[in-house]
């Protein structure tokens, strides 16, 4: 989240993080003013996890590897975005900005949003599966 590392990105990689930064940052300001907490690094490890799950999608791409179910279960229970909703959610809902303690509790990695990414990872699989 340093804005002197995107000096390294493609100009379309530049405008993506910059608004990525900026509409974070934002929301993060909202829910301070309405709620009196400042959420940010909660919601800004949100989408680094959900950013890097998306760098290890695309390395197995690239290289051919077929990840084993354990090993694809743990990175695609991210990639559908659930974490990043359910964060920004639950504090932009207020009932989790009233302290450090459930500030963390609302984190990327709680069981409820971990639980609820699961389930929907596996039903979006069984919607998509082929049956031989």
């Amino acid at each position: 989240w340093e804005l002197a590392a995107i000096e390294k990105l493609s100009d379309y990689l530049k405008n993506c993080f910059k608004t990525l930064y900026d509409t974070t940052n934002e929301i993060a300001h909202q829910i301070h003013k309405k709620h009196g907490q400042n959420p940010i690094n909660a919601l800004r490890r949100s989408w680094a996890s959900l950013c890097n799950a998306f760098v290890v999608k695309a390395k197995w791409f690239a290289f051919g590897h077929e990840p084993k179910a354990e090993e694809y279960l743990k990175n695609g229970i991210i990639t559908p975005g659930v974490h990043v909703v359910s964060v920004h959610m639950l504090f932009l809902l207020g009932d989790y900005c009233q302290t450090e303690e459930s500030i963390e509790l609302a984190s990327a990695n709680s069981e409820i949003i971990t639980s609820t990414a699961t389930i929907l990872r596996l039903w979006n699989d069984l919607g998509s599966a082929k049956v031989p």
